[in-house]
């Protein structure tokens, strides 16, 4: 599995907070650390990635467990309670990876989160194969 793996377990967590909050426990988060734990190459800045996942989740499912405003999605919820900080672990596991192990798929996944995090944009105009030779 890959960080792109993590980030889709890391979207499922949210998305379960913020719906059903009451899921949220002590023991589906220990058994969703478990399966991303897989998810990922075992080291130290995935895992912290996957530990602060776990924290904000739990902030989501407090939040959500006192009652759930009407949202148009999930996201709503994330960038309601968490604003961007709530998507900087998944931005820590792709921009990891893709230090580690560069593709496309990881290029536009950072660029993705980066704007989503920062509010800014990374790379724009610039393609993964100018970006992996050494820039425009």
């Amino acid at each position: 599995m890959s960080a792109l793996d993590a980030l889709e377990l890391v979207d499922n967590l949210y998305r379960r907070a913020v719906e059903s909050p009451a899921g949220v426990d002590e023991s589906s988060l220990a058994e969703w650390m478990e399966e991303a734990s897989e998810a990922i190459s075992h080291d130290r800045v995935q895992a912290r990635a996957l530990r602060k996942a776990v924290r904000l989740a739990r902030k989501l499912a407090a939040y959500f467990a006192i009652g759930r405003p009407a949202l148009p999605d999930w996201h709503n919820g994330v960038d309601e309670v968490l604003g961007a900080r709530g998507w900087e672990p998944q931005l820590d596991l792709v921009r990891h990876e893709l230090a580690t192990t560069p593709t496309g798929d990881l290029f536009a996944a950072v660029k993705e989160r980066h704007r989503a995090v920062h509010f800014t944009e990374w790379m724009e105009g610039v393609s993964f194969e100018e970006w992996s030779a050494g820039g425009p």
